[in-house]
């Protein structure tokens, strides 16, 4: 469970080019999130590959209950996901 409504749970893997692109959004935006490392936690690596198919192919976001896989970051995708978390929120 995550520790409040809101906050959003990154699953990825350092380094990796959209995973850091995905936490600058996030930062920038103001969404409060946390990085769960899928190098290092067996349940972020069963998830990440469950959903994306490797922990390379995808980044796994979770809140409030709900679960998207975003691939191919891009400015479209971060804005079309950021879109939905808003409206969300507001509800």
């Amino acid at each position: 469970m995550l520790p409040y409504r809101g906050m959003v749970r990154v699953y990825g893997v350092p380094g990796c080019g959209p995973c850091e692109i995905l936490k600058m959004f996030l930062a920038q935006k103001g969404v409060p999130f946390e990085f769960v490392n899928a190098r290092e936690n067996e349940e972020a690596r069963k998830k990440v590959s469950a959903l994306a198919g490797s922990p390379t192919a995808g980044v796994v976001l979770e809140w409030d209950g709900k679960t998207e896989v975003i691939r191919g970051v891009s400015p479209a995708a971060l804005n079309a996901w950021y879109a939905l978390y808003r409206e969300e929120r507001a509800s």
